[in-house]
């Protein structure tokens, strides 16, 4: 009795492995060429033995790995896979267990075809399951890593073991687990004990190991690409700002497992607090398909003037905001649109918001301005040749400013 006791505390405990020097990438915010990368294997040390508790994850997480795949049909979409993969690999090091394997499987959602079900989840030993909506949503490999990081912090901080010790569903069947991983001797392991865990630990992971468990998942998330070396941490702030958008507008989407997680506004403040204490610049669009400005010569009555665009990621529809059709300043009419495409630009990136942007007159010229700042002159050369007023092009500008911003708006996918 007193052994079986023993083995159902040695279950409760987490463990963790520390990082060495050499396992550490530098910053992801590193100057060009000095990315991060894990140990060559030269470097590499032997592989410790699984401990007891591992063994035991690895058996209850195949286990609900093959529960997960009697109810889902597995996508083979090898790219994306390899996306995964390769975020996998470079998260992995500066996880609290980086020689953790890990399983990555993109599953079909169950969801009707109107509806879109946007989940991951994790399972204890490694496995990783993504629905197609998820990775089709998600508008960068920054948020990608983002989703992948929360449910690589699932498994490296113990959260399934760790429920599973506070939950009397699981006293009577764990113990028979354990013990057999500690004996190494698979034989004697209750299979019948190991699926009923596994499928317990599958409904945990589709309804969430809970508040706290999904919280310090998020700010682990944001502290692993912080350190990764390659990924944006703010990509977490837009993935739970996403669902936040999902829950409050309450769109026909099943968002799985976020059903139960924290409250989503909760979520956003969290991980705010996370990327202010490690001084992570909020710059949003630089993870998303945000809005791009760009600028262009074109040629008009015989002459070339400049040409000012917003875009979402630079696709369809290209809103055209102003064509500068005079030198000004010292500056052609092609230099005046690209001078204006590298303010607007640099503002997007710090997240300019629509009520930032406004237009006012100057003498005879009209300026579009944001923050306080002159992003484009409308002088009355420029309505000459467009045989229009100051006034009306100024007016224009507004209106297709206004509806680009609408246009990022729609894109979000969530």
């Amino acid at each position: 009795m007193r052994m079986l006791v023993l083995v159902a505390v040695a279950l409760m405990l987490g463990c963790s492995t520390a990082l060495t020097a050499s396992d550490r990438p530098v910053p992801w915010d590193a100057p060009a060429g000095e990315t991060g990368s894990a140990p060559a294997a030269s470097e590499a040390t032997a592989e410790p033995e699984a401990t007891p508790e591992e063994k035991a994850d690895a058996e209850i997480g195949r286990s609900a790995a093959a529960e997960v795949e009697k109810h889902y049909a597995v996508v083979e979409d090898v790219p994306n896979l390899a996306r995964i993969s390769a975020v996998i690999e470079q998260i992995r090091p500066v996880t609290e267990k980086p020689r953790q394997s890990y399983v990555a499987k993109i599953i079909k959602s169950k969801a009707a075809k109107a509806r879109r079900e946007i989940n991951a989840f994790s399972l204890p030993g490694g496995y990783l399951y993504y629905t197609q909506d998820l990775v089709d949503a998600v508008e960068s490999d920054d948020e990608l890593a983002a989703v992948t990081a929360h449910e690589m912090a699932h498994v490296c901080l113990n959260h399934a073991r760790k429920l599973m010790s506070k939950d009397a569903r699981y006293s009577k069947l764990l113990t028979p687990i354990v013990l057999a991983s500690i004996l190494a001797e698979p034989r004697s392991v209750d299979t019948g004990a190991v699926a009923v865990v596994g499928s317990l630990v599958l409904q945990d992971a589709l309804n969430s190991y809970g508040r706290e468990a999904e919280a310090e998942a998020d700010r682990a998330a944001v502290r692993y690409l912080h350190g990764g070396g390659r990924y944006h941490p703010v990509a977490v702030l837009t993935v739970v700002e996403g669902l936040a958008h999902l829950a409050a507008r309450k769109a026909p989407v099943d968002v799985g497992v976020y059903q139960t997680h924290p409250d989503p506004t909760e979520r956003v403040a969290s991980v705010s607090r996370a990327l202010e204490e490690l001084k992570v610049p909020i710059e949003r669009r630089r993870v998303t398909k945000g809005l791009q400005a760009s600028a262009a010569a074109v040629v008009k009555d015989g002459k070339e003037i400049g040409e000012l665009r917003l875009s979402v990621g630079g696709s369809d529809p290209q809103r055209i905001v102003y064509r500068p059709a005079v030198e000004w300043q010292g500056l052609s009419a092609v230099a005046r649109a690209q001078h204006s495409a590298d303010l607007v630009n640099a503002m997007l990136l710090s997240d300019l918001q629509l009520l930032e942007v406004s237009s006012a007159s100057e003498g005879e010229a009209a300026i579009i301005q944001a923050r306080g700042t002159a992003i484009l002159t409308i002088t009355a050369a420029d309505a000459q040749f467009h045989q229009s007023a100051v006034g009306t092009l100024a007016t224009q500008a507004m209106q297709a400013i206004r509806a680009a911003f609408e246009d990022e708006r729609l894109r979000r996918a969530y």
